[in-house]
């Protein structure tokens, strides 16, 4: 992954710095829907199977925004710092096909230090079709290194956990 730089023409982000306030959401879990095209198939006229993990990640972006109030693109540039993930885990159930939204919901599996890790559930008319385990990590955009989820993001993210419907997992 590259870092931008003045040379290149983009703006160098700014050292890390925390959303202005504590945002909430409504209790449950957030859900994005996506509208699946025909485009989006291949000829056995289901998801290609890369699109999956495609739409995990978007709806885990849309969760960013509603979340913590910026995107993957305002996280890096605005508040200068990056969530790459370190780990991905997709598990397909069911077919998905143009026949019907995905229905992604997103919830918060557990938080770190400087990690977060999320699931994934997408359905079909109610009928589950694949599964997504990640984990991200806060890092500074300029150095690519791990710094400690900012205190407001965090509260953020803490109360949307106690609100999704879920409890947070325990590790050992």
């Amino acid at each position: 992954m590259s870092k931008p730089t003045e040379q290149r023409g983009m703006a160098t982000p700014p050292e890390a710095c925390d959303i202005p306030a504590v945002r909430e959401l409504p209790p449950g879990p957030f859900i994005y829907d996506i509208t699946i095209r025909w485009g989006d198939c291949d000829p056995a006229q289901i998801a290609y199977t890369a699109n999956i993990p495609a739409w995990g990640l978007q709806a885990i972006e849309a969760w960013y925004e509603a979340c913590l109030g910026v995107d993957w693109f305002a996280i890096n540039l605005d508040n200068g710092m990056g969530t790459p993930f370190v780990h991905l885990d997709f598990d397909m159930v069911s077919p998905v096909t143009p026949r019907a939204l995905l229905a992604c919901k997103v919830y918060v599996r557990s938080i770190g230090r400087s990690s977060l890790a999320h699931r994934v559930e997408c359905f079909q008319n109610e009928r589950l079709c694949f599964t997504g385990q990640t984990v991200s990590a806060f890092v500074a955009a300029t150095k690519m290194k791990p710094i400690s989820i900012p205190v407001n993001m965090r509260a953020s993210i803490q109360k949307y956990a106690e609100r999704q419907g879920r409890p947070l997992e325990t590790t050992a």
